[in-house]
C-alpha cells in the first residue's frame, strides 16, 4: 500500500507531467535537484515486480496427430500367435469423456545447470557518505554497468530481479500438445494401439499404450531435455504383453544427444517405463545465431520373444510449438518455444530505485499510441545509444554516478536510437514531495510533442531501470526482431 508520502504525490502527477513535458525547464546545471528521488517519490517497500520469466498467461494448443502403420509378420515369427498374419501400430489422441473438465496437472522439470558463467552477486550495499563522496551504492552501480551508459544492464538483468523458476508444463487436454514460451512442452495422452490379425483379417489380439511426454527448455542452455513415459493401459486375446522401444529425434539445427529414453523393455498390464532424451540446439554447427526445430518419435511395440519387426507408431511435435535456440546474447546461450502470447516488460512507478523515471517513460509510450517495443541485438544498441546520447554534458561531473542519460525508448529496442536534438531533454526530481520532469535547458523548451527522451538521473536509477529490461531479454531470450510488451503498474 502506498504511504501518505505517496497518496500526497500521485494526485499532482498527471499535472506536474504534463506542464513539465511543455515548459520551459527550471532547473539549471548549477542546482542540484533530489537526486535520490525514487525514495522520496514512492515507499521503499512497492509492490513485488513481475516475474518476467513466468510462463506465457495463455497456453498454446494443438490437436494431436494421429498414425497408422502395418507390417506383414513372417511365419514363426510370433510363437505365442503362430495365426498372426499382421502387426499394425497406431497412434491417435485419447478421448475426451463427454461431460468432464480437462485435467490439469503441473509436471516440473529442472532447468539444465550452466555451468560455465559464474554466478552473479546478489550483495547489497547500503548507501551512505555525503556529496562529492563515492558511496558503495555507486560502486555497486558501475559492477552492474562497467561502461557507466546505463546501456551494459539492458543485456544483464537487474541484481535486485530473482532466477526465474525451474520451467514447468501444464498438461491440460487429454490428446494435446500444450506449450508455452518458457514453460516447456507437454503431451498428454497420446495412445499407441497394436493389433495382431489373423490371415482372414479379424483381430486376434491387441495392446493399448498411453504415452505422455514433458520437454523443458532452458534460458541459459542449448540442451533440450524430455522426459517420455509409456504405460501399458490393455491387453486383449493373445496379447497379454508388450515389448517397447522407442526412438528420438529432431530437425536441421539440431543434434539428438539422447536417442532412446529406454531399451526394449517388456510391459504387461498396468506396467510402466519412463526415460529420458536430450537434443541440443547447435547454432554454431549451421554458422547461424539461431536455429528452429521440431522433434519426432517413433515407437517400436512387438510380442515378446518374437522376432522384431519395423512396424512403429510415430509422431511430431506442433508446426507452431518449434523450439528456438540462439546465441545472440552476449553471455549465455538458450533455448525458448516462441509464441503470439508477447513477454511483457513491466515498470513500477513505485519502485525504490528507478520509480521517478516511469511517468514520463508512460508520457511517450502514449504520444507514441502503442504498447509494442522490438528488441535488437548489441552492435544496434550500441549505435542507438550514441545517436541519444551523444554528446551528453554531465550535470554533476565531479560526483561519481550523479549523472547519466538514460534513454527512451531504450536504446537495445528497434524503436530507440532517435537523433537526441529531436527528445525532449529533462531531469526528473522531487522538490517538497512533488514529482516533476522540467527541461533540464532553459534555452532549449520541450514542446510536448516529443517521442523519446534524454533524461538526467542518477547512475543507480539508469542501471535498475536498464536491469528490468535486461531480466525480461535473458529469461525469455528475446532476439533481433523479437516483439514484446511494456506496462506501467502502480
Amino acid at each position: 500500500m502506498p504511504s501518505r508520502r505517496t497518496r500526497r504525490l500521485l494526485p499532482v502527477l498527471a499535472l506536474s507531467l504534463t506542464l513539465s513535458l511543455t515548459a520551459v525547464g527550471t532547473t539549471n546545471a548549477g542546482e542540484a535537484p533530489d537526486r535520490d528521488a525514487p525514495s522520496s517519490a514512492s515507499p521503499a517497500t512497492g509492490p513485488a515486480p513481475v516475474d518476467p520469466a513466468a510462463p506465457a498467461a495463455t497456453l498454446q494448443t494443438t490437436a494431436f496427430t494421429a498414425g497408422r502403420s502395418c507390417t506383414r509378420v513372417p511365419a514363426g515369427t510370433h510363437p505365442e500367435a503362430p495365426e498372426a498374419v499382421t502387426a499394425c501400430v497406431s497412434v491417435e489422441s485419447s478421448p475426451a469423456k463427454a461431460g468432464t473438465l480437462p485435467r490439469t496437472q503441473a509436471t516440473s522439470a529442472s532447468a539444465t545447470p550452466d555451468t560455465t558463467t559464474p554466478a552473479r552477486s546478489t550483495t547489497t550495499h547500503t548507501e551512505g557518505g555525503t556529496a562529492g563522496t563515492r558511496s558503495l551504492a555507486a560502486e555497486a552501480d558501475e559492477a552492474d554497468d562497467p561502461a557507466g551508459d546505463g546501456l551494459g544492464t539492458e543485456f544483464e538483468p537487474d541484481a535486485d530481479d530473482p532466477e526465474p523458476p525451474a520451467a514447468t508444463c501444464q498438461v491440460t487436454n487429454p490428446g494435446t500438445w500444450t506449450w508455452s514460451r518458457t514453460g516447456g512442452m507437454c503431451l498428454n495422452g497420446a495412445e499407441v494401439t497394436y493389433k495382431l490379425l489373423d490371415s482372414r483379417g479379424v483381430e486376434i489380439g491387441s495392446g493399448l499404450i498411453s504415452v505422455n511426454s514433458t520437454l523443458s527448455t532452458s534460458y541459459k542452455s542449448l540442451d533440450v531435455t524430455e522426459t517420455i513415459t509409456a504405460k501399458v493401459i490393455r491387453v486383449t486375446g493373445d496379447v497379454q504383453s508388450l515389448t517397447l522401444r522407442m526412438q528420438v529425434g529432431c530437425g536441421t539445427g539440431c543434434t539428438t544427444v539422447t536417442k532412446q529414453p529406454w531399451y526394449a523393455t517388456t510391459l504387461s498390464y498396468n506396467g510402466e517405463v519412463t526415460g529420458k532424451t536430450k537434443y541440443r540446439g547447435d547454432p554454431f554447427a549451421t554458422g547461424k545465431t539461431r536455429v528452429s526445430f521440431r522433434t519426432n518419435y517413433a515407437m517400436y511395440v512387438t510380442m515378446p520373444g518374437a522376432t522384431p519387426v519395423d512396424s512403429s507408431a510415430t509422431w511430431s511435435s506442433p508446426a507452431g510449438g518449434e523450439i528456438r535456440c540462439d546465441a545472440e546474447q552476449p553471455r549465455l546461450r538458450g533455448c525458448v518455444i516462441p509464441t503470439n502470447d508477447l513477454p511483457v516488460l513491466s515498470y513500477s512507478r513505485s519502485h525504490e530505485k528507478y520509480g521517478i523515471v516511469v511517468p514520463i517513460y508512460e508520457e511517450i509510450m502514449r504520444r507514441r499510441g502503442t504498447d509494442i517495443l522490438h528488441a535488437v541485438d548489441l552492435t544496434q544498441a550500441t549505435a542507438n545509444r550514441n545517436a541519444t546520447c551523444t554528446p551528453f554534458t554531465n550535470l554533476y561531473p565531479t560526483t561519481r554516478g550523479a549523472d547519466s542519460c538514460d534513454e527512451f525508448p531504450p536504446a537495445s529496442t528497434k524503436e530507440g536510437g532517435q537523433d537526441g536534438s529531436l527528445c525532449a531533454e529533462l531531469t526528473p526530481q522531487v522538490v517538497n514531495n512533488v514529482w516533476s520532469a522540467p527541461a533540464t535547458w532553459p534555452n532549449r523548451p520541450t514542446t510536448g510533442t516529443e517521442t523519446c527522451l534524454r533524461l538526467h538521473i542518477t547512475q543507480r536509477a539508469n542501471s535498475s531501470a536498464g536491469g528490468v529490461l535486461g531480466s525480461l531479454r535473458k529469461y525469455q531470450r528475446l532476439v533481433t526482431d523479437d516483439p514484446f510488451r511494456i506496462e506501467f503498474t502502480s
